[in-house]
C-alpha cells in the first residue's frame, strides 16, 4: 500500500531498531489564527503514538473516495457481464491503491504543517479528478488517457511527499529510497502509457500497477526498519470500509426509488440492505488487526486482502440493486445472479485468505469456513437452480448467518494465537 510497513518484525526478519523521533514541543508557536505552525517532517513512530486516532484531514482526503466508490460501481451497474466486471476490477485497483498510498504515507510522516495541508488539498484535489476520470476510461482512446494522467499526476503529488520525507526523516531512508524507486517506475509507465492508443496502453496501466504493488512486498526488510502504527493503519482499513458500504446503502436507496413500491421490489431492497449488514458484521467483528504484528505474509494478506474485501462489497452492492430491478420487471435479465452472488464470494475470500495465513497450522474452522462458504457461493452464481432475487436473497442470508454462528463459536484470533506460539509467517 504506498507506504506499506510494518511494526516490530519477527523473529525470522530481524529489525534494526529506529531511533526515537523528536518529542513533540508543546510550546512549538503557532501562526495568531490558531493554524499549524511549520513543523520539521519526521517519522511518527508506533511507540510514541499508541491509540492513535484518524486525523480531521485523514476524514477529509476519505471523502474523495466516496466519489470514487460512486463512480466505480457505476460502471458494473451498466455493463454487469464479465467485461464489465473486467472493467471495473481494473479501474478499482488504481483507485483502491491510491487511498492506501497516501494512507501509509501519512502513517509515517503526517506533520500536519501548512505545506503537508495544501499538499494534501491538492492531492484531493487530483483524486476527485482521477475518479471522475473513471467513466471514459474505457470509452475511447481519449478518455484512456485522461485517465492515465489523472492517476499520473496522483502519483507524482505522493512521489513528492516521499522526496520530502527522504530529505527531512534520514531514519527512514531505507524504506523511501524503496518506494521512490517502484513508485517512480510505475510512473513512467503511466505516463508512457498516455502516449500509447488501446489496447497497447493498458499493457502500461498493468505493468505500472504491478510495479508499484510489489515495491512493499520486495521492501519487507525496510518495512521492518520504518514501523507503522499498529493501531492506525486497522482504523483506517475499517474507514474505508463503511466508505464502500456507504455506497451499497445509496445503491439501496436507488433501489426503493426505482422500486415503484411494489411488495417484492422491496423485500428484494431490504434483502440486499441484510446482506451489506452481515458483511459489516463479519468484518468488524471477526477481522482483526493481529495479522499486523508482522509484515512479511501476515501483513502482506491483511493490506492486499482487503483489496478483494473491499471490491466484493461494492460488487454485492450492485449485484443487490440489479436484483431489484429484476424484481420490479420481468424482462430484466439474470445478470444480477453472478454479480450478487460473486461479490459475496470474493468478499468471503478475502477475509478468509486474511484469517488463513493468520493461525498455525494453517487455517482452521473460521478461515476455512470462509474460503469454503465462497466457493459454493461462486457454484450458485454460476450454475444455481434460477430462483427469483428474493429467493436467493434467503439463501444468501441463511448462509450468512451460518457463518456468523460459526464465527461465534470459533476461539478469538488471539486465543489461537497463544495457544500455537503467538506468531506465524
Amino acid at each position: 500500500m504506498s507506504a506499506l510497513d510494518t511494526p516490530p518484525a519477527d523473529a525470522a526478519d530481524p529489525v534494526t531498531p529506529v531511533a526515537p523521533a523528536d518529542p513533540v514541543d508543546p510550546a512549538a508557536p503557532v501562526d495568531p489564527a490558531g493554524g499549524p505552525a511549520r513543523r520539521r517532517l519526521r517519522l511518527r513512530t508506533s511507540v510514541e503514538e499508541e491509540g492513535r486516532a484518524t486525523s480531521p484531514l485523514e476524514l477529509f482526503f476519505d471523502l474523495v473516495f466516496a466519489v470514487g466508490m460512486a463512480e466505480l460501481v457505476a460502471v458494473l451497474l451498466h455493463r454487469p457481464d464479465w467485461v464489465g466486471a473486467a472493467r471495473f476490477a481494473a479501474l478499482f485497483v488504481p483507485v483502491w491503491w491510491t487511498w492506501v498510498c497516501y494512507t501509509f504515507y501519512a502513517d509515517r510522516f503526517d506533520n500536519d504543517d501548512r505545506l503537508y495541508r495544501l499538499v494534501m488539498i491538492v492531492a484531493m484535489t487530483a483524486a476527485l479528478g482521477l475518479a471522475v476520470m473513471v467513466p471514459g476510461a474505457f470509452a475511447d482512446g481519449a478518455g484512456a488517457v485522461r485517465f492515465a494522467l489523472g492517476y499520473l499526476l496522483v502519483r507524482l503529488i505522493l512521489i513528492g511527499l516521499y522526496l520530502r520525507a527522504h530529505h527531512h526523516a534520514p531514519e527512514a531512508r531505507p524504506l523511501t529510497r524503496r518506494y521512490l524507486q517502484g513508485f517512480a517506475a510505475g510512473a513512467v509507465c503511466w505516463g508512457l502509457a498516455a502516449l500509447l492508443p488501446p489496447p497497447l496502453c493498458y499493457g502500461l496501466w498493468a505493468l505500472g500497477l504491478g510495479l508499484e504493488m510489489a515495491t512493499p512486498l520486495v521492501s519487507a526488510t525496510a518495512i521492518g526498519r520504518v514501523p507503522f502504527n499498529r493501531s492506525h493503519i486497522p482504523e483506517r482499513f475499517g474507514l474505508f470500509t463503511i466508505i464502500v458500504l456507504g455506497e451499497v446503502v445509496a445503491l439501496n436507496a436507488a433501489g426503493i426509488a426505482t422500486s415503484h413500491l411494489r411488495p417484492a421490489a422491496l423485500a428484494t431492497v431490504f434483502g440486499s440492505l441484510l446482506v451489506g449488514a452481515a458483511q459489516w458484521w463479519l468484518c468488524f467483528d471477526f477481522v482483526d488487526d493481529t495479522p499486523l504484528r508482522q509484515w512479511r505474509l501476515t501483513g502482506q494478506v491483511y493490506v492486499y486482502g482487503h483489496l478483494v474485501v473491499h471490491a466484493g462489497i461494492a460488487a454485492t452492492g450492485v449485484g443487490g440493486l440489479l436484483a431489484t430491478e429484476a424484481a420490479n420487471s420481468a424482462g430484466a435479465g439474470s445478470a444480477w445472479r453472478p454479480v450478487l452472488c460473486l461479490g459475496i464470494a470474493a468478499f468471503l475470500f478475502g477475509i478468509g485468505a486474511i484469517h488463513l495465513v493468520n493461525v498455525r497450522p494453517p487455517g482452521d474452522l473460521r478461515a476455512w469456513s470462509r474460503i469454503g462458504l465462497g466457493g459454493l457461493l461462486a457454484l450458485l452464481a454460476l450454475a444455481g437452480p434460477p430462483l427469483p432475487p428474493i429467493g436467493l436473497e434467503a439463501v444468501l442470508l441463511v448462509c450468512l448467518a451460518a457463518q456468523i454462528t460459526v464465527e461465534d463459536k470459533v476461539p478469538d484470533v488471539h486465543t489461537i494465537l497463544a495457544r500455537s506460539g503467538g506468531t506465524h509467517g
